[in-house]
């Protein structure tokens, strides 16, 4: 069974839609009871994940797969449920001035880069590898390295 990033498998089989995983992240932020929110903060949650649409399009391990935009809080977009609602936490705390982004600053980019990792190579360790293929033929010789981690196969 593939492995799947959906927070809310109640609701679907595919990702959440941005309304529940905005409600998610204001109710992890804990300032106010998330069904008070009215439709301007929706909005500026669409404006949040959209801005995290952008950092995942230009991650180093993202494979170029197209994600659209954000259009409405009911869309939903395939990337990772928890990257959206780190993301959502992040630009929120950024947009209050709250002393909380420096917790979710770094919750966020940890986050994506092991969810943008895993998704390029699993659960593979980061090797070293030779950037110029090498000036001695013993390694390269027969062999090919991956670009994503760095390991070596024949």
């Amino acid at each position: 069974m593939a492995e799947q990033s959906n927070l809310n498998s109640h609701i679907g089989d595919t990702n959440s839609p941005l309304e529940t995983l905005a409600m998610q992240a204001l109710r992890r932020f804990g300032d106010f009871h998330p069904g008070t929110i009215d439709g301007d903060v929706l909005l500026m949650f669409v404006e949040f994940a959209n801005m995290v649409i952008d950092d995942v399009r230009t991650h180093p391990y993202h494979d170029g797969t197209a994600i659209d935009y954000y259009t409405s809080s009911t869309d939903v977009r395939k990337v990772p449920d928890p990257i959206i609602i780190q993301g959502l936490l992040y630009h929120y705390a950024l947009q209050q001035a709250s002393d909380k982004v420096s917790i979710y600053m770094p919750m966020y980019n940890k986050g994506l880069n092991q969810h943008m990792w895993h998704s390029v190579n699993g659960n593979t360790k980061i090797q070293m590898k030779i950037t110029d293929g090498g000036t001695n033929k013993r390694n390269s010789e027969g062999l090919t390295t991956n670009k994503y981690n760095g390991t070596v196969t024949s």
